[in-house]
């Protein structure tokens, strides 16, 4: 997880937000390098967190300290009491790393020591709070900035939680669909807790603590709704709705709850998060359902506007609302298409996948049981052949046939098992790591020629490339059988040349020409070796030889170059 960088692009975001206030007011900037040093301490708690956290409760209270004898605090355009919205933010990010990083007494003392430091900079910056002039607000702002600094503090132990669940791999009784909302959302929510920030650090103190703490449940309410959205978006759409229509009808018209801003009457947060549902609406749900969720979303919006009324004029906010639908709907089609485009092209690659498989199959099917068919022909052949002169060798012949044609329907029965998923008990035959083994094994069964072997394998081969060589080699001797039965011998010798290239020669000494194979053959088997050797970027050739016999050669590079 890149905490660094994720923690960075939201201090960014949150401090352009101070500094584009502070342009539109045509106010001093010098306010705006007030929370530069918090962020350093912060960076510095993700290496050191004690050390990060011990610089920033001192800035907190020294820097503070230091501001109220020079009689200059920080012009809070969006804030708590002389803390910046960036500020508030930062901080609860500290406080996140410290939960996250530290255990014990060490923790609950860096937590204490940064939520005092918190309240020294807030008496310390509004040192006029208390006078005669802002009397009349103290029921009001105090109320409001311990909920802002509540709300820090319970977001930053929660979010410090989550990530040491995540490091150490905890999944806290939660479901496999669970987690993977929570890795998928976890954005989302830091957003929205943002955006909760700046609605409760942006409301003017019209209203007492219950009418802070309705807002304040009413978006985290709606925020919940929104992270869980991708479940069912219809649902948490019309729980959204009903909590919007619940709170602008309890509250109207003695207070304006909602409209605590000076010129949305809904907050910040609950608009981010209506159209983060509407997007899921139209991402997920059934087009019917999704209208139904859309509906409900909309009519709340448009009852709380008619009930709480705007300061910049219901029309506005209307044409508003209407805009923001368009952009939430448009967004959740995008990304509705983006998903239908990689289904198709999930399906697409999940086909092409099943369809070499099944050609390999196949392949893998030809090459192994026609080379026991053809051992079984041959036996046939040669037993009709001596069965009036030596009854002995028709009968050690039977025998043969019986056990390579045993070897077939293991062999067959081994594919099929492997097309359907399941493995073969008792299966032989196949092939193994040890190609010079496999290769052993399978010239002993071999009846005819002689089969001499020169191996000079490689310390390593990849698998793919043993199986090959093992396949063009049993090809060669069904062919042999089929087409040489004339052949006493057969040379089949494997190296590896200057070039760094795996070569495989097979050459019988068969001294009639090609005569008509046992049994019906199409050529696939040639076809079958060289896609073998494609594969592998080589080159195949087969041909009569110089003299007599049959050639067959392969050759292809043990190393590929990356591309």
């Amino acid at each position: 997880m890149p905490v660094r960088r994720w923690l960075a692009g939201v201090l960014g975001a949150v401090y352009l937000v101070d500094v584009v206030l502070y342009l539109a007011d045509h106010t001093d900037l010098s306010s705006a390098l007030v929370p530069l040093p918090l962020f350093g301490c912060l960076m510095l708690a993700l290496s050191r967190p004690l050390s990060g956290a011990a610089a920033a409760a001192v800035w907190l209270a020294g820097g503070s300290a230091v501001m109220h004898e020079v009689g200059w605090a920080p012009d809070v355009r969006v804030g708590a009491s002389g803390l910046l919205l960036s500020e508030l933010v930062a901080g609860g990010a500290l406080i996140a790393v410290v939960v996250w990083r530290c255990r014990g007494a060490a923790l609950a003392g860096v937590v204490a020591a940064l939520t005092a430091a918190g309240a020294a900079a807030v008496v310390l910056r509004s040192s006029d709070l208390f006078s005669s002039m802002y009397y009349y607000r103290v029921e009001r702002i105090v109320p409001l900035t311990g909920l802002i600094g509540l709300v820090v503090l319970i977001a930053g132990c929660v979010a410090g939680l989550a990530l040491r669940a995540h490091e150490e791999g905890a999944s806290g009784g939660m479901s496999p669909e669970s987690r993977a909302l929570a890795r998928r959302q976890w954005p989302l929510a830091g957003a929205l807790l943002v955006f909760v920030l700046l609605d409760l650090t942006s409301s003017s103190p019209s209203g007492g603590l219950s009418t802070y703490v309705l807002e304040l449940a009413l978006m985290l309410a709606t925020g919940a709704c929104a992270v869980l959205g991708p479940r069912n978006p219809v649902r948490y759409a019309v729980v959204a709705a009903g909590l919007l229509t619940a709170a602008a009808m309890l509250v109207h018209p003695t207070y304006q709850v909602v409209a605590l801003h000076s010129f949305l009457p809904v907050p910040t947060s609950v608009a981010v998060a209506h159209m983060a549902l509407v997007s899921y609406l139209v991402r997920y749900a059934d087009r019917r359902l999704a209208a139904v969720g859309v509906v409900a979303i909309v009519g709340a919006d448009v009852l709380t506007i008619l009930l709480v009324g705007a300061d910049g004029g219901t029309t506005d906010f209307l044409l508003l609302s209407g805009f923001l639908l368009v952009v939430s709907a448009a967004t959740g089609q995008y990304f509705r298409s983006r998903d239908r485009e990689r289904a198709q092209s999930v399906r697409a690659a999940v086909t092409g996948a099943q369809q070499a498989e099944r050609l390999a199959l196949a392949r893998e099917l030809h090459d192994v049981v026609a080379h026991h068919v053809t051992g079984i022909v041959v036996a046939a052949q040669a037993a009709r052949l001596v069965a009036e002169r030596n009854p002995t060798a028709a009968a050690q012949a039977l025998d043969r046939i019986e056990h390579a044609g045993t070897e077939a329907l293991t062999a067959m029965r081994t594919l099929v098992g492997s097309m359907r998923g399941a493995a073969v008990a008792g299966a032989e035959g196949q092939a193994t790591m040890d190609l010079e083994s496999d290769l052993r094994a399978l010239t002993a069964n071999v009846a005819g020629p002689i089969v001499d072997l020169d191996l000079a394998l490689p310390p390593t081969l990849p698998p793919e490339a043993g199986r090959s060589v093992l396949r063009i080699v049993q090809e060669s001797l069904t062919n042999v059988g089929k087409h040489a039965r004339d052949a006493m011998t057969v040379h089949i010798g494997i190296r590896v040349n200057d070039a760094d290239e795996l070569v495989l020669r097979v050459v019988d000494d068969a001294p009639q020409p090609e005569v008509p194979p046992a049994g019906d053959s199409s050529g696939y088997g040639l076809v079958g070796m060289r896609e073998r050797i494609d594969l592998l970027g080589g080159r195949f050739t087969a041909g009569p030889g110089e003299r007599a016999g049959w050639v067959v050669e392969a050759a292809f590079p043990l190393r590929r170059d990356e591309p």
